[in-house]
């Protein structure tokens, strides 16, 4: 018995191919039909061709617009090597072939949802476990190019594939790109990659099964089909919501073990399932570089601003002792001092902290004295705090020794202090600072009389660059803060008393222990 196939033609040009198998084909516009058509003009079943006593006929279905053959309308009638069958705006020719056609499926790009839903609702045998097992790899693992490793070694465990490859596809540079490869054929075959099979693929969106490429017009003239001995093939699209992503290919080398129709459809729900995965990580990661770029322009812009008010103040005094030195006026020059110092203060705290944020320091725990360091840093801001007219108070329990990097954790109940301390000046008011030490670990409590926080500031206290100073501060000191008590082990709270005050709790584990190791 004759082979056709019908080939869909566009613009004058020969497009997709399909197979009229024995059981012959149905054209409409439903998704269950074998040649799938969108357009509004085409009924859900439109028309259907079958072989008949051995002769291949066309029957209109029922269709609101007809069948038109040769340029007169049908309702059933005979076909035959090179008639024209139009439906609706979609024009077809058919073939005859002597021999099985070397393009033995195809599935297109609207039916590959159809093949999914069929698969899912078979039994638990066949082919719906390996569905089931692709799906797990893509729940559990989140790296794309191991994704597709673990893809790809699951379909040849499934099917009798030699060689094998996925790639993925740019729509917006054209560009396509192997992310994962497989062979268990003679190392002599090599991998094959065939541009033509997979380029036809991309560009319709169809899946195809070719049992014989060698003699498959479509991709016999190309010379990687002949170069890797390509025989038995499948390339099923990557299929995201709503474009092609990418491609599955499969062959059998040179082993006799052809595929079937429902190898190709099961690839093609793989192909459905796996391209929305990718496209899922592919917007996640454009997404993740968007954010890191508008984080990076955000610090620039706050460090840059930072700077600026540094500079401005460190000019300013420049420029006032300048003056004193022209006309030797000591007493000018001492005053203007403290302006530069504040301002060398400054910058030496912004880099200190730039540098602290932008890198994992591991901390050089020691034995240390937390109620002797706590001193130590009071003693320093006492004279600021005076100026400021704030009392400090310290009320001291924590005797025993704990497990810190001195030098940071100095930095951190300096900040914290500091911080209160401002937080008062307005309204000169007092900073208590206690140590605490208890089974569970020690705590270093600061608190102020001041206005206590904004509560839509509050979640957003311990992020970078945040400061509720205005130009007066960095928006480091806090982040830092926290991400050197975590080093630790520990972690910074905050309880806070809108009109006021607030209270800053730093809590450490009595042996500290390297989170970073």
């Amino acid at each position: 018995m004759p082979q056709y196939e019908l080939i869909l033609c566009k613009e004058e040009k020969e497009g997709p191919i399909f197979a009229v198998g024995l059981g012959g084909l149905v054209i409409g516009r439903s998704p269950e039909a074998d040649v799938v058509l969108d357009d509004p003009a085409i009924s859900r079943r439109h028309a259907r061709l079958c072989f008949e006593s051995g002769e291949l006929l066309v029957e209109d279905l029922g269709s609101t617009n007809g069948v038109m053959l040769n340029g007169g309308r049908v309702k059933r009638s005979h076909l035959k090597h090179g008639d024209r069958l139009v439906v609706g705006d979609f024009t077809f020719l058919l073939k005859e072939t002597a021999e099985p056609t070397g393009l033995s499926s195809l599935i297109s790009y609207e039916r590959g949802g159809t093949v999914f839903d069929k698969i899912l609702g078979e039994g638990g045998t066949g082919r719906l476990p390996v569905l089931y097992k692709a799906a797990q790899v893509l729940g559990s693992v989140f790296d794309a190019d191991e994704l597709l490793r673990q893809i790809l070694d699951t379909i040849f465990e499934a099917l009798p594939a030699q060689r094998g490859f996925v790639l993925t596809f740019d729509s917006k540079t054209g560009a396509s790109e192997i992310r994962a490869s497989r062979t268990r054929g003679p190392k002599s075959e090599g991998l094959p990659v065939s541009k033509t099979l997979t380029d036809y693929v991309l560009t319709q969106r169809s899946a195809v099964l070719t049992l014989n490429a060698q003699e498959d017009d479509r991709f016999s003239a190309a010379a990687s089909v002949v170069t890797h001995n390509i025989q038995a093939a499948m390339c099923v699209p990557m299929c995201g919501r709503e474009a092609v992503i990418g491609a599955i290919y499969v062959d059998t080398g040179s082993q006799a073990k052809p595929f079937n129709d429902d190898d190709l459809e099961l690839l093609t729900a793989i192909g459905r399932v796996v391209g929305v995965a990718v496209e899922n990580a592919r917007l996640y990661q454009e997404n993740l570089d968007g954010q890191r770029l508008a984080a990076i322009g955000e610090a620039t812009a706050s460090i840059g601003h930072c700077v600026k008010n540094v500079l401005t103040g460190l000019s300013g005094g420049a420029q006032l002792i300048d003056r004193a030195l022209e006309k030797s006026d000591h007493q000018t020059m001492v005053q203007s001092w403290p302006l530069v110092r504040r301002a060398i203060e400054r910058i030496d705290n912004l880099v200190q902290n730039l540098l602290s944020f932008s890198r994992d320091r591991k901390p050089d725990l020691a034995p240390t004295n937390l109620d002797q360091l706590v001193e130590e840093v009071l003693d320093l801001l006492r004279p600021r705090a005076e100026k400021a007219g704030v009392r400090i108070t310290l009320q001291a329990n924590a005797p025993d020794l704990v497990d810190m990097d001195r030098r940071e954790m100095y930095r951190v109940i300096l900040n914290l202090v500091a911080n209160a301390i401002d937080a008062c000046e307005p309204t000169r008011g007092a900073v208590i600072v206690r140590t605490i030490t208890g089974r569970d670990g020690c705590r270093v409590e600061v608190a102020d009389t001041g206005p206590g926080i904004d509560p839509e500031i509050l979640p957003k206290l311990f992020q970078a660059f945040m400061s509720t100073k205005g130009s007066a501060g960095t928006g480091l000191g806090l982040a830092c803060s926290r991400k050197i008590v975590q080093a630790h082990g520990g972690d910074i709270t905050v309880r806070n008393n809108p009109g006021t005050g607030a209270t800053f709790i730093v809590t450490l584990p009595t042996s500290a222990q390297d989170t970073r190791a």
